[in-house]
């Protein structure tokens, strides 16, 4: 089964920790050790989330992970090691873009190339709040919750983990604090600011967690900027919208045309699963290692007709671009918020 190399999960897992100082690194992720600003070490193990494909018949929508610990001889038995320090047992699917979490303490010790399973509509939830829990899944040491994490919210996951690791949290009680953890999914008007630097703003009211709070005039406002045209492909044919580049479950968001770009609606799946990215310029890109490994699972068609194409190109950019200098500084920022990874 294809996976990412160690290099490219470090990089994901190192771009997902802006300020992030690595303490020990032995050139894998399993594990890293690292801490974030004003926090305690943390250890990380780190694995390649991927499409389920056993022959033995899993339920459709099954993702895994396949746990091997470097130095390990097939047909032992692999611990991981939990002393001392919090320790976040994760999987980054470069299918979705986001990371899926289980609890360590439930896998510590297992056979070699253990399984650990995730359920696809956590996945796609996670595209849209940015952060999805799973109901209860039963293990060989007791319930588990699973969490899947946008990249944008991994610093919170860990903070997170770690109170409810020290507050020895399981089952409901676990779940319903992972829950309360999860980021609001509101977005508010900004208000006029001198300012150009994209920073989090103070927490804002929770709605649902499947409603989110629009404005009314994002959509027409980006589209107009955009001519009604997907900025990557031209496209117009009344399929495109406005997209959020910020999404909307990131305290940074804003419903301001700054943070707009009109999409066709391939293209705006693909910019929300980070397939297709866009640099600071507006120039069209791709992360290498994450497209060999969707050709590698077989799901790359169309490629060369609806992504190709365009990598290299500098997308079409809003109207405001060439005669609004702030609006310019705004959105340019946005791009490169979404860009790192």
């Amino acid at each position: 089964m294809p996976a990412l190399s160690d290099h490219r999960l470090r990089a994901v897992l190192l771009s997902a920790l802006p300020g992030a100082t690595v303490i020990t690194d032995l050139g894998h992720t399993k594990p890293m050790i690292l801490s974030l600003p004003n926090s305690e070490p943390f250890r990380i193990y780190l694995w390649t989330t991927t499409p389920d494909a056993s022959a033995q018949g899993r339920p459709a929508g099954e993702h895994k992970a396949q746990i091997i610990l470097p130095g390990t001889v097939r047909g032992s038995t692999q611990r991981l090691n939990l002393e001392g320090m919090p320790t976040a047992l994760l999987g980054y699917s470069p299918l979705f873009s986001v990371f899926t979490a289980w609890d360590a303490s439930l896998h510590f010790e297992s056979g070699y190339s253990k399984n650990l399973q995730f359920r696809e509509e956590l996945l796609e939830a996670c595209l849209v709040s940015g952060w999805a829990v799973g109901d209860l899944r039963r293990t060989d040491n007791g319930p588990e919750v699973r969490v899947a994490v946008h990249p944008l919210h991994l610093p919170r996951y860990l903070l997170a983990m770690a109170e409810a690791d020290s507050r020895h949290l399981r089952g409901e009680e676990r779940r319903q604090f992972f829950i309360s953890c999860r980021p609001p999914i509101t977005v508010g008007v900004e208000q006029p600011a001198a300012e150009t630097e994209i920073a989090p703003v103070g927490p804002r009211g929770r709605v649902t967690a499947t409603r989110l709070s629009r404005s009314g005039t994002f959509g027409p406002s980006v589209l107009a900027e955009f001519g009604q045209t997907c900025a990557i492909c031209q496209t117009q044919l009344r399929i495109v919208e406005g997209a959020h580049i910020i999404p909307i479950h990131d305290d940074r968001c804003r419903d301001e045309v700054w943070n707009g770009i009109c999409l066709c609606r391939n293209h705006h799946r693909l910019f929300d699963l980070r397939i297709v990215r866009l640099n600071s310029d507006g120039v069209v890109g791709v992360e290498t290692d994450d497209i060999n490994y969707l050709r590698g699972l077989g799901v790359l068609g169309g490629f060369e007709n609806v992504i190709q194409p365009f990598i290299g190109h500098t997308i079409r950019l809003p109207n405001f671009f060439s005669r609004d200098a702030r609006l310019r500084s705004r959105f340019q920022s946005a791009l490169a918020t979404m860009a790192a990874g």
